[in-house]
């Protein structure tokens, strides 16, 4: 039997022992947010759908995610969300971008969709027969389509019709289609972070014990209020029985110590915190949505292990050192990578304690650090960096207030996992010297070596990714695409080993002191704190306000210990002994 059906099983046994528990059943979601259209790009979808993903996360979905969807993606995405569905389970889909209806049915235009006339539609689209059909595919009990796509159709001139908006669906029996807007009309795309109608929806889904049809009526009264009556949600479709994202079950009172573990387990990534909420409150108000989550991890990291054995099974090449140099790229792109790199723990985690930052474990190799170029990160210099841990995402600012007990960031969004900025140097020892208190491990900065090793990820060029200035909106926050503020933590592309921001959004403050070049530095990756000229402390990797060529992978920066500023935060490094 296939093992993520045993885990349904074994889970649905769990839960018989709970009388009052809402039934536990695989949750998958879809979530798709196109904002990068050629021709009419919208802002909110992007932050739509990595928002829902984050929150359905949370509740115990497995979430297949996608932004930008091209045509060549449609097929292929929709396959592998129907391979996660199973029989009798709970699907969702939640859409966020352009919608057009013709001849009665709903379309979605790919990013990259060339759209001159009606023909072009059906064969450049997701629709949602596509994704009926998907469902009706994989028996799910349960089906739940959000659709935030009722923007002005960008490619209405070539069309011989001229209906707005989307069309009704005819929804079949376990199927609620909820539309951000009556059929024919628009929605607006919003003047804040999110839609109007998913900014709404992500609100109520927190609330306990309310069924999907109540919370759409909250949803429908909260958008018509926010839009002064301009703008209405639509459900069509129905469901027999009960469901809730956060609980169904009886009324009644839940221990104040019940309600604070969840808080600090519920957006966890890691099975142990769950697990540790079922075993401390068996019958708590939350335990069916951490053994949602339970399930939900499980089957990633089934994921994650298949791919790993493709891998492995795959590869040919043999157990011995080797060195890569590219033969006409400058001395800055060279990578020494060892078997001990080859072997490395990249993407395993650790997480000490509810609110602590999660540990990416680095088995650590030998590369060459800076650059030849004559500027402060010349000469470039051989360093072997040995095994840490190092923060998959910068601090936040909930993980900041949890140890520190205050918030000093410029930018705050309630609910939002912004990283801590305006803390200086001295601050952020302060961190972590309370960090390893509160935990008993050896938290620090990051030595200067061990955080360019972990930006450059084994990979050559100026990034860790490459050359291609264009492509580094991927991969950061920076001066051309940030707005002039931080944005939330690992929005962006990770990097080989799993880290989130490495350049831009904030920069990070390293233990080293400055020195204005690499001359008789360490080669061991330790700090450099000897032979000072200054009491000034290095900063790394660019920030929300950068250029471009101010954030290689080599590029540096200083500031005295005492200097805060809104977009100076912290990335922690973990001794591993």
């Amino acid at each position: 039997m296939n093992i993520f059906y045993k885990l349904i099983a074994y889970t649905f046994f769990l839960a018989s022992h709970f009388c009052w528990a809402q039934p536990i059943e695989a949750r998958v979601a879809l979530v798709i947010g196109n904002s990068s259209y050629k021709n009419a790009p919208l802002k909110n979808p992007a932050n739509d759908s990595h928002d829902m993903a984050k929150k359905l996360g949370s509740l115990g979905f497995y979430v297949v995610e996608r932004k930008d969807l091209t045509i060549r993606q449609i097929g292929a995405t929709l396959r592998e969300f129907g391979s996660k569905l199973t029989p009798g389970g709970v699907a969702l889909v939640f859409y966020a971008g352009h919608g057009l209806q013709i001849k009665g049915k709903n379309y979605f235009p790919a990013v990259d969709a060339d759209i001159n006339g009606e023909e072009d539609v059906p064969n450049q689209s997701l629709s949602t027969e596509q994704i009926m059909d998907t469902l009706a595919d994989a028996k799910t009990r349960l089906n739940l389509v959000f659709l935030d796509a009722c923007r002005d159709n960008p490619f209405a001139r070539g069309f011989r019709s001229s209906s707005r908006g989307l069309s009704r669906e005819s929804a079949p029996s376990g199927t609620l289609v909820s539309f951000a807007t009556r059929p024919g009309s628009v929605a607006s795309d919003g003047d804040g972070r999110n839609g109007l109608y998913t900014g709404v929806l992500l609100r109520e889904m927190a609330n306990v014990n309310m069924p999907i049809e109540q919370l759409l009526k909250k949803v429908v009264g909260g958008v018509k209020q926010a839009s002064a009556n301009q703008q209405e949600p639509w459900m069509e479709g129905s469901i027999e029985g009960d469901f809730c994202f956060a609980l169904c079950g009886p009324d009644g009172s839940s221990s104040a110590d019940d309600h604070a573990l969840w808080g600090y387990v519920k957006d966890s990534n890691n099975i142990s915190d769950f697990n540790s909420y079922i075993e401390k409150f068996p019958a708590g108000l939350f335990v069916a949505i951490a053994k949602n989550r339970v399930l939900a991890l499980e089957r990633i990291n089934l994921d994650r292990l298949q791919t790993l054995n493709k891998s492995a099974a795959s590869s040919t090449e043999p157990p011995s050192k080797y060195i890569v140099q590219p033969s006409s790229k400058p001395k800055e792109n060279l990578v020494f990578l060892e078997e001990s790199t080859k072997n490395s723990w990249s993407n395993k985690t650790i997480k000490d304690c509810f609110e602590c930052p999660e540990v990416v474990l680095l088995s650590g190799g030998k590369y060459v650090m800076g650059v030849d170029d004559g500027s402060n990160a010349a000469p470039a210099h051989t360093v072997t960096v040995g095994a840490f841990g190092i923060g998959k995402i910068e601090v936040t600012q909930s993980q900041w207030q949890y140890i520190m007990g205050s918030n000093p960031s410029r930018f705050k969004t309630v609910g939002v996992d912004l990283p801590v900025e305006n803390i200086s140097w001295n601050d952020a020892k302060t961190f972590v010297k309370k960090l390893s208190a509160k935990t008993g491990k050896k938290y620090r900065l990051p030595t200067e070596a061990e955080w360019e090793y972990s930006a450059r990820a084994n990979a050559l060029g100026k990034w860790s990714y490459g050359d291609d200035e264009d492509r580094l909106g991927e991969f950061a926050w920076y001066g051309a695409n940030s707005g002039g503020m931080s944005h939330p933590v690992s929005q962006k592309r990770p990097n080989n080993f799993g880290l989130f921001d490495m350049y831009g959004n904030v920069e990070e403050w390293v233990e080293d002191c400055y020195h204005p070049d690499y001359a008789d530095a360490p080669t061991d990756g330790t700090a450099w704190l000897i032979d000072c000229k200054s009491d000034y402390r290095v900063r790394r990797g660019g920030s929300w306000g950068y250029d471009a060529k101010e954030m290689l992978a080599s590029s540096r920066s200083h500031a005295a210990p005492g200097f805060a500023r809104h977009y100076l935060g912290i990335r922690v490094a973990r001794d591993l002994n």
